[in-house]
C-alpha cells in the first residue's frame, strides 16, 4: 500500500511539472486579437456611432450622458486592402461617408483622430431628388508619407462616418 501511495505522488509530481514547465502542443495557435492596440475610446467608435473627441467621450462617459446608438444602421465598410507599394500621393486621403451622415457637412475638427490641414468636400450628402448620398471628401494630412496615409486610413477605418478610405491614387496614361 505504501508503495502505491509513493507510486501515485510521484506520479502526480511528475504530471504537474510537465504542466508547470511550459510544455505546449508541438503546434502553436495564433490567436489574432481584433480591438489589438485600440483604446477604449476607438473600440467604442467602433461599435458604436459617435463623431464627437475622446475629450467629449470621457465627459459623457463620466457624466452619464453618453449614447450608444448601434452601428448595424450603417452600410458595410469597404477596408481598403492596398500596400504601400502601390503608387499613391504621400499626402491625401479620399473619404467616402456612409449614406447615414448625409447631412453632415465634416471640417478640420471632425478629423481630431487624424493630423489634417485641409478638408475639401467633393460631393454633396443628398441628390437632386433629396434621397442620401454618400459625401467624398479629400484630407490633406498634416504631415506627409506613405506611412502617415496608410495609418490614417486604418484609423478612420475604425469610426462609423467611413464607409471607405482610400489613398489618392497616381493612376499611370494610357499608352
Amino acid at each position: 500500500m505504501k508503495k502505491k501511495l509513493i507510486f501515485t505522488i510521484i506520479s502526480l509530481l511528475f504530471a504537474a511539472m510537465l504542466l508547470l514547465s511550459g510544455c505546449a502542443p508541438a503546434e502553436k495557435e495564433v490567436v489574432l486579437i481584433e480591438h489589438d492596440g485600440l483604446s477604449a475610446y476607438e473600440i467604442f467608435c467602433k461599435n458604436y456611432i459617435y463623431i464627437e473627441s475622446e475629450e467629449q467621450w470621457i465627459d459623457d462617459l463620466v457624466d452619464g450622458t453618453l449614447e450608444r446608438i448601434d452601428n448595424s444602421v450603417l452600410e458595410e465598410k469597404l477596408i481598403w486592402n492596398g500596400s504601400i507599394e502601390d503608387d499613391f500621393t504621400d499626402d491625401k486621403i479620399l473619404l467616402i461617408i456612409d449614406k447615414y451622415f448625409c447631412d453632415k457637412t465634416f471640417t478640420v475638427e471632425d478629423f481630431h483622430m487624424i493630423d489634417v490641414t485641409k478638408v475639401e468636400q467633393w460631393t454633396e450628402g443628398r441628390l437632386p431628388d433629396g434621397s442620401p448620398s454618400r459625401q467624398i471628401y479629400a484630407l490633406t494630412l498634416e504631415e506627409p508619407g506613405k506611412v502617415n496615409v496608410i495609418k490614417a486610413i486604418r484609423k478612420l477605418e475604425i469610426f462609423a462616418f467611413t464607409y471607405a478610405a482610400q489613398p489618392n491614387l497616381i493612376h499611370e496614361p494610357a499608352v
